[in-house]
């Protein structure tokens, strides 16, 4: 292989996976800082989670921020920043509004986004053209989302290609008035997740900064002279990796990359959907939920007719009195009355609604369902819930990123020149690289370093962290997993005698099995360097 790949320019991407992956992301571009292989990165692909850590990164260079200002600020942020509440606050107050006047939940997190951590130097929030006109070492930056129109990724996206397009080849977005648009607007629609959120509307849901669209997005985006605006959605639907985004601006460079590190947060699975072995069918039919329906509604309606009898009565004896008799009458009357109501109005609702859109579910097949058991239904339709749940978010998203990964590996642009750094590569249940475990003076994997690691690895995909070791374990997962990985792609490429590297080869090595060693020994070591003033909580010794 060519020795000179480590010298041509570096491509990476970060992969979809919330807070998993923002904090995994940021070890990673951490240790790529540490080696000096980032001044190499001219091509940066984000999705999702991971479009947390890319903005961040992209904005701080624009900004010319060293990378030790920027790595503390991040960590900070992602530290301390409760996006959940200041979401649902913000979500409350209803003080934003875009143009489509619509007060959605994603709306307000693109909000939170805007006034914390994408935000520019004033205090005010950055807008894409902050990246898209800065002259930084980062030529190709995507920001990947999934449009619901045509089914395909939607890139914002800052190339020096002019056949580059801001969105994808059905509907494009001119690049100045794409200035203008705000940097968390973009990040909450890469990580607009579905069942999380509500898909944003691009353009009518973001926010502009003088309160209206610019007229040539607003003109791509008109049908019949009114607002016709297109769905956006995580841009891990449609690839999660991020790598198809980044092999596309590869095809259009002249510089082609020397290396392409795909960084990956997804999570392996013996088991999607564990079937239930017991059976507990319970007592109560849906006949005799029916029946018992029925007769709450008629013991309700008798309820409002006694105690309006009777506070009538009192009210033409002239003995209401309003204190006493308001509680011993009036509010019978009205919770019974409401009772009465709404368990008519759901009985209505389910045979107009329900029943009239099932094919022959009609009174003989009702009569066929009315002998299962409650709990039986209960356990039909949460085991439909989760199948669903299972096949869009597990399988066809594992599917998709099988098919993503087949792409790069069968294609020989790319042979030599990939290394695929995955969150789990160093799972305690995964088998240490032969080749790196005989070489002399490369340490095996100690327990402390597989606790911050199996922990990292098994997080659930979620906006914040639930415990405080949580984040310093990702971000020490995500240098010491590219380390390993470096380590391997230098033996697998170079041979296993560091004596014959070339010299570049050879200062890269010792790099990396020196920082290995130490985190061997320490899987905080140069976390503790970055930020020597933090404490950092240590994971329990119980794993997750």
């Amino acid at each position: 292989m060519n020795e000179e790949n480590l010298l041509k320019p570096l491509g990476i991407t970060l992969s979809g996976g919330g807070s998993r992956a923002a904090a995994f992301h940021l070890g990673v571009l951490s240790y790529l800082d540490r080696t000096g292989l980032i001044s190499r990165l001219k091509m940066l692909s984000t999705v999702s989670g991971g479009s947390f850590t890319g903005a961040k990164y992209a904005l701080s260079l624009a900004e010319k921020k060293d990378f030790q200002t920027f790595f503390r600020e991040y960590y900070e942020d992602l530290k301390t920043i409760e996006l959940i509440k200041l979401g649902f606050d913000c979500l409350a107050k209803g003080e934003i509004t875009p143009p489509s006047g619509r007060k959605d939940l994603i709306i307000a997190f693109a909000q939170v986004y805007a006034d914390t951590f994408l935000k520019n130097k004033d205090g005010d929030p950055a807008l894409f053209e902050t990246i898209l006109n800065s002259e930084t070492q980062l030529e190709e930056i995507i920001f990947n989302t999934t449009e619901f129109r045509n089914g395909i990724d939607f890139r914002f996206q800052k190339s020096k290609s002019p056949g580059a397009r801001i969105g994808n080849n059905k509907m494009s977005i001119p690049r100045k008035a794409a200035g203008s648009i705000r940097l968390a607007d973009i990040v909450a629609a890469s990580s607009c997740v579905t069942g999380g959120f509500e898909p944003i509307a691009f353009p009518d849901d973001f926010i502009w900064p003088d309160g209206k669209i610019p007229p040539p997005i607003r003109d791509k985006f008109l049908k019949d002279n009114q607002p016709w605006p297109v769905a956006l959605m995580d841009g891990g639907i449609y690839d999660n990796q991020g790598v198809t985004s980044l092999m596309l601006a590869n095809e259009r460079n002249e510089d082609e990359l020397g290396l392409v590190i795909i960084s990956d947060v997804s999570q392996i699975s013996d088991d999607y959907l564990p079937f239930p072995n017991k059976k507990t069918e319970g007592l109560l039919t849906l006949n005799s939920l029916n029946i018992f329906s029925f007769v709450l509604m008629a013991v309700c309606a008798l309820t409002v007719l006694s105690a309006g009898y009777k506070m009538w009565e009192e009210i033409v004896a002239d003995n209401f009195k309003f204190f006493w008799d308001f509680f011993m009458y009036l509010i019978p009357f009205l919770l019974a009355g409401l009772t009465a109501g709404s368990i008519f109005s759901i009985r209505r609702f389910i045979r107009k609604n329900i029943f009239s859109h099932i094919p022959q579910i009609g009174k003989v097949v009702w009569q066929d369902l009315k002998h299962l058991k409650l709990k039986q239904i209960v356990d039909m339709i949460d085991m439909r819930t989760k199948s669903l749940f299972t096949l869009t978010n597990s399988i066809f998203m594992d599917r998709i990123r099988s098919l993503v990964y087949d792409m790069i590996y069968k294609d020989k642009t790319y042979v030599g020149k990939r290394i695929s750094n995955l969150i789990y590569n160093l799972k305690s249940n995964e088998p240490f690289y032969k080749k790196l475990a005989n070489m002399p003076g490369i340490k095996k994997p100690s327990p402390a370093l597989y606790r911050v690691t199996d922990i990292a690895a098994d997080m659930p995909t979620e906006l914040w962290f639930d415990s405080d070791y949580k984040q310093p374990c990702l971000v020490a997962c995500g240098q010491a997993t590219l380390c390993y990985n470096l380590m391997k792609y230098l033996v697998r490429t170079y041979g296993k005698d560091p004596s014959a590297y070339s010299a570049p080869v050879r200062n890269l090595w010792d790099q990396t099995t020196a920082d290995w060693n130490k985190m061997v020994e320490d899987p905080y070591a140069l976390l503790r360097e970055r930020l020597p003033d933090e404490t950092f909580p240590q994971p329990p010794k119980s794993g997750t």
